[in-house]
């Protein structure tokens, strides 16, 4: 069954991120196959380090899995997948664009204020 995500604001700390190594070892799939979902999924978008290299949030490991069951165990095409993800990520009519809109600004805040913890260290 495919995983509902959680609405609930979850606290983002640096130790919430995790690399491309470790998120192939968690969800047992290749690193050129993320790569790969990346550009095929607009939604799995990892943040860059400042060496230019993907970190994973909590949220992206979340996507990784569901597209993984749907495309491995469901047998769905990458389009199909993409559509089942988009309801689940967006909802059908459970949350509005505004609503989305708001919550990406607070993400953007809370990340704010991670790199400039970061760079005042």
């Amino acid at each position: 069954m495919v995983k509902r995500i959680k609405l609930e604001k979850e606290k983002t700390t640096p130790e919430s991120f995790y690399s491309i190594g470790e998120v192939s070892l968690m969800t047992e799939t290749k690193p050129y196959v993320l790569r790969y979902w990346e550009k095929e999924f607009p939604f799995l978008q990892p943040m860059k380090n400042k060496a230019g290299h993907r970190v994973y949030s909590k949220k992206d490991i979340f996507i990784i899995e569901n597209i993984k069951e749907l495309l491995h165990e469901k047998g769905y095409s990458i389009a199909g997948a993409k559509k089942v993800l988009w309801k689940i990520l967006i909802g059908e009519k459970d949350i509005s664009l505004e609503d989305i809109i708001k919550e990406i600004q607070g993400d953007l805040r809370e990340l704010i204020t991670i790199i400039d913890k970061n760079l005042g260290s």
